[in-house]
């Protein structure tokens, strides 16, 4: 199983302060039956960014310490890009890593816009036309979601896959994000899962999460789609093929 989403590579951002806190976290996510994670580290211009070599090599240290720890937990590259208008040239330097070194980029919109940025079409384009497909990171936590469901159905038709945070269906990022959630299971709008971890902390409510989560996914097939089918194709670097919103 894997986990789409986790800031679990220490003293690199907001996430795990140390390696101990890393070692925490690959052990919890490993009893919960994670046995891949991808590191997505916060990558936000005009702040201090680390090389990616070096951050290359705090995620095989990473392997190496779960190997040593008995953690049976692979950790794959990746970055959690806050939108900027040249994604394409951020990963063409080698400045950012697209996830486990694929075709799919994760990327963070400002939370507190009410409509879509009108430069986000135009820039997603340009990925795809590279031959990337953009993953949006959290969309039930912006607020152009809260202000029309709608934005998801014409990011989803224009090729933007979804990956949602399993704590929001528990209310850990408020209210709005609790109901989009629900929404976006409903109207089969989410194509991955995610932790979004920074620390272990976020671990202690997830059974019941997941229970809610399948509660409100239309069939087993979608479920197995979000949680088995669509990683595995990441991983293999593989298309994923949209099954457009029930709305």
């Amino acid at each position: 199983m894997l986990d789409m989403h986790c800031h679990i590579i220490p003293e690199t951002d907001d996430g795990a302060k140390d390696m101990n806190i890393t070692l925490k976290m690959g052990k919890k996510a490993s009893q919960l039956g994670y046995d891949c994670i991808l590191a997505t580290s916060h990558y936000i211009i005009p702040n201090n960014q680390l090389e990616n070599k070096e951050y290359l090599e705090r995620i095989r240290k990473v392997n190496k310490e779960f190997e040593k720890n008995d953690i049976n937990v692979t950790v794959y590259p990746g970055n959690e890009i806050f939108f900027t208008n040249d994604i394409l040239g951020l990963i063409t330097s080698k400045k950012v890593c697209t996830l486990a070194n694929s075709r799919y980029v994760l990327i963070e919109l400002p939370l507190y816009t009410r409509v879509v940025p009108f430069n986000v079409f135009e820039e997603f384009n340009k990925l795809q036309d590279a031959g990337y497909v953009p993953v949006l990171a959290h969309p039930e936590r912006y607020d152009f979601v809260t202000e029309s469901i709608s934005n998801i159905y014409q990011l989803i038709e224009s090729g933007v896959l979804m990956q949602v945070n399993i704590a929001s269906i528990t209310g850990k990022y408020g209210s709005n994000a609790k109901r989009n959630v629900i929404r976006m299971l409903k109207y089969n709008m989410v194509h991955f899962l995610g932790t979004d971890a920074h620390s272990v902390s976020v671990y202690s409510d997830y059974k019941r999460a997941m229970k809610k989560i399948k509660a409100n996914i239309k069939s087993e097939e979608i479920y197995n789609n979000i949680m088995y089918g669509n990683p595995s194709m990441l991983l293999k670097d593989l298309p994923i093929p949209i099954i457009y919103p029930d709305m």
